[in-house]
């Protein structure tokens, strides 16, 4: 929708001087809903916990066994 309006914006001056609110409209509401998606408050009652993932171990290459790291 965004696009289409900026589109039409560019090609008639006197159309993009009306659409100018709405597209400010536009584009400050997708910049808050982005916000809210990544770190915004969680809506009361859902608070959920994080879990916990068990970290993996490198397994050694059969290749490097028995050797000294370089440095």
């Amino acid at each position: 929708m965004l696009a289409l309006l900026l589109r039409v914006s560019a090609t008639d001056p006197q159309l993009a001087a009306r659409l100018r609110p709405a597209i400010w409209m536009l584009l400050l509401a997708q910049m808050l809903a982005g916000a809210q998606r990544r770190g915004g408050p969680a809506p009361p009652g859902r608070r959920t916990t994080s879990v916990r993932l068990p970290r993996r171990r490198l397994v050694s290459h059969a290749s490097l066994a028995g050797r000294r790291p370089r440095g």
